[in-house]
């Protein structure tokens, strides 16, 4: 009972002096009759401190992977969710044909120019001239 008293450590200061006095079974304590016993108590503490804050500590970290376990499950999840929207959306836009089909040749002439590349460099070289000129 005394040992389990230390272990809450509530109380254990009492104790400890107890066991300090004792001199034996049917004995009358005398105080601070063997000074060694508070190495027994207090290597008992600082043990019982130990695996106590082991314990904590595994605890703590057991929750720790366990959460992230599953939050990197939901985010998993939740990437594939997202790739497959995408993958839907790109196999939907393949299967629909462009918006410019329907145009006459020379309005898709027109369009190609105007879409080309070059046509923003020769864009940005007239502007830039201007620029010079000015």
């Amino acid at each position: 009972m005394s040992l389990f008293v230390l272990s809450s450590k509530d109380g254990w200061v009492n104790i400890m002096y107890t066991g300090l006095d004792a001199v034996g079974v049917d004995q009358q304590p005398i105080e601070n009759y063997n000074e060694w016993r508070l190495l027994y108590f207090i290597s008992f503490l600082l043990l019982v401190a130990f695996f106590v804050l082991n314990m904590f500590v595994g605890v703590v970290v057991e929750n720790f992977h366990r959460c992230r376990e599953q939050q990197e499950r939901e985010e998993k999840a939740r990437r594939a969710a997202k790739r497959a929207k995408k993958m839907d959306k790109k196999r939907r836009r393949m299967r629909e044909p462009p918006y410019y089909i329907n145009y006459s040749k020379p309005r898709l002439f027109t369009h190609n120019i105007i879409t080309s590349k070059y046509f923003d460099l020769a864009i940005a070289a007239v502007i830039g001239l201007n620029v010079v000129t000015m």
